[in-house]
C-alpha cells in the first residue's frame, strides 16, 4: 500500500473512531437523561397514587414523547426537552441516540426476549407534514400508516391489534375510546421483556409469608427465597439487591427501605444523577438471603396530568401548543395514555409496556462481612435495567399486593 493510500485508510479509520465514540456519548447522555426522567415521573405518580401499586415504563413513555417533540416548536419544544431531561442535546444527536437506543435494545441472542416498537397512525384528511413523518421512519423505525378515524372503533381495533401482537398479548386495548371526532394522529411505542433468572429460586422454597402493605393489616403471600452470593448494597436508609437474568445484561434490581421508611421517601433521595453516580456502582459481592414475593401487576396511566405536574404544560394547551413541525394548523396533545403488566416468578420475569400520544387540532387537549438478610415483606421499588446502555426500560414502588 503505498503512502497516500494509507494516509486515507488512516483517516477513514480515525473518522470511523470518532463517529463510534459520538455515538457512544450520545447514547450515554440519553440513557442519563432518561433515567432523571424516569425517577421524576414515578416520583411525581407515587405523590398523586400515594400507597398505591404503580408499574411504568419510562422508557416508552419518554421514547414516545421523543417521537413527538419532533414535531414540536418554541416553548412546547423547551417544556418537552427540559421534562425529558434532553435540553442539551442537540436534535440530530437526540435521533440518532434513540436509533441507536432501539437497535441495543433489540438483541439478536436467545438469552432473553427484548423487543421495542414504535408506530404512527394519521387520520387520512389529516395534513401531517412529511419531513415529521420522515424522521420518525427514520430514527424511530416507526410503522406508519394512514387510518379511516371516523371509524374510530375500527382505527382503534387496529391500533390494539398492533400493542397486543408487540407484547405477545399482555397489552390489550389500549387504544379504546382514545379516537374522538378531532383526533389527527397517534404516536405509539411499545416494549416488551421476558427474561429468566439467571440463578432461578427454587419452587420448593417458595412458601406463603407475612407482606405488611403500606395500609391495612398484613397478608399471607407466595414468598420466593434463595440463599447465595449477590451483588448487595447497603445504602443510607435501605437495602438493595441486583438479580440478573441469564447473559446478564439485564438485571432487577429491589430496593427495600429500611423499617419505619417508605418507598416514597426513598424516591425523595433518589434521582438519575444519585442512580448513575452512586448506587449503580456501589453494590458488591456478599453472601445472604433474598426472600421475595411472587406478584403481577396491571396499570393503566392517563398521564397528562403527571407531565404538566413536572413542566410540560404548554403541550395540552389549546392556545399555547406548538406543533408546528408536525401539522400547519395548530395541534395539541389531548391524551398521553399508558398501560403496563409485570409478573414476577420463581423462573424470572415478564414486563411490557405501551405508550400512546393522541393529537388534536387546537380546539381541541474488605473482610468478608456477616450474610445479610433482606426479607421484601413490605412495601419496596424495583427496577428492570439495561447494563449496556445503563437505561432504566421499568420501574415500580409495589406498596400492596
Amino acid at each position: 500500500m503505498n503512502l497516500k493510500l494509507l494516509l486515507l485508510a488512516l483517516c477513514a479509520m480515525t473518522a470511523s473512531m470518532r463517529a463510534t465514540v459520538a455515538a457512544d456519548t450520545n447514547l450515554s447522555r440519553l440513557a442519563a437523561a432518561n433515567n432523571s426522567f424516569a425517577f421524576k415521573l414515578l416520583q411525581q405518580l407515587a405523590t398523586e397514587q400515594s400507597g398505591k401499586s404503580i408499574f411504568i415504563s419510562p422508557y416508552s413513555a419518554a421514547t414516545a414523547l421523543q417521537m413527538a417533540a419532533n414535531g414540536a416548536g418554541g416553548q412546547t419544544k423547551t417544556e418537552m426537552l427540559q421534562v425529558l431531561e434532553t435540553s442539551g442535546i442537540s436534535a440530530n444527536a437526540l435521533n440518532a441516540a434513540s436509533k441507536t437506543a432501539a437497535d441495543w435494545l433489540n438483541p439478536k441472542n436467545t438469552n432473553v426476549i427484548l423487543t421495542t416498537a414504535n408506530a404512527l397512525w394519521y387520520a387520512q384528511n389529516a395534513a401531517v407534514k412529511p419531513e415529521f413523518l420522515e424522521a420518525n421512519q427514520k430514527f424511530f423505525s416507526s410503522t406508519i400508516k394512514a387510518l379511516d378515524f371516523g371509524n374510530a372503533r375500527a382505527a382503534e381495533a387496529e391500533i390494539n391489534e398492533w400493542a397486543s401482537d408487540q407484547t405477545h398479548g399482555r397489552i390489550k386495548n389500549i387504544a379504546d375510546n382514545v379516537i374522538t371526532p378531532y383526533t389527527d394522529l397517534i404516536l405509539a411505542n411499545a416494549i416488551y421483556f421476558k427474561g429468566k433468572w439467571l440463578d432461578p429460586f427454587d419452587v420448593k422454597l417458595t412458601k406463603d409469608r407475612p407482606f405488611h402493605p403500606a395500609t391495612g393489616a398484613a397478608k399471607n403471600l407466595p414468598m420466593m427465597e434463595r440463599s447465595k452470593k449477590f451483588a448487595y448494597r447497603q445504602g443510607s436508609g435501605y437495602q438493595a439487591v441486583r438479580l440478573p437474568y441469564i447473559g446478564g445484561e439485564l438485571a432487577m434490581y429491589v430496593f427495600l427501605p429500611d423499617p419505619g421508611s417508605s418507598p416514597a421517601k426513598l424516591l425523595q433521595i433518589m434521582n438519575g444523577d444519585n442512580w448513575q453516580r452512586v448506587t449503580m456502582p456501589g453494590f458488591s459481592p456478599r453472601d445472604g438471603l433474598v426472600v421475595l414475593p411472587k406478584f403481577k401487576l396491571e396499570s393503566t396511566f392517563k398521564l397528562n396530568h403527571s407531565l404538566e405536574a413536572l413542566g410540560m404544560k404548554s403541550a395540552f394547551n389549546r392556545q399555547q401548543a406548538d406543533f408546528s413541525g408536525m401539522f400547519s394548523d395548530p395541534h395539541c396533545i389531548s391524551e398521553v395514555r399508558q398501560k403496563t403488566f409485570v409478573e414476577v416468578s420463581e423462573e424470572g420475569t415478564e414486563a411490557a409496556a405501551v405508550t400512546i400520544i393522541a393529537m388534536a387540532p387546537s380546539a381541541m387537549i474488605m473482610n468478608p462481612p456477616k450474610p445479610f438478610a433482606m426479607i421484601v415483606d413490605r412495601p419496596f421499588l424495583f427496577a428492570i435495567v439495561d447494563a449496556r446502555s445503563e437505561m432504566i426500560l421499568f420501574m415500580g414502588v409495589v406498596n400492596e399486593l
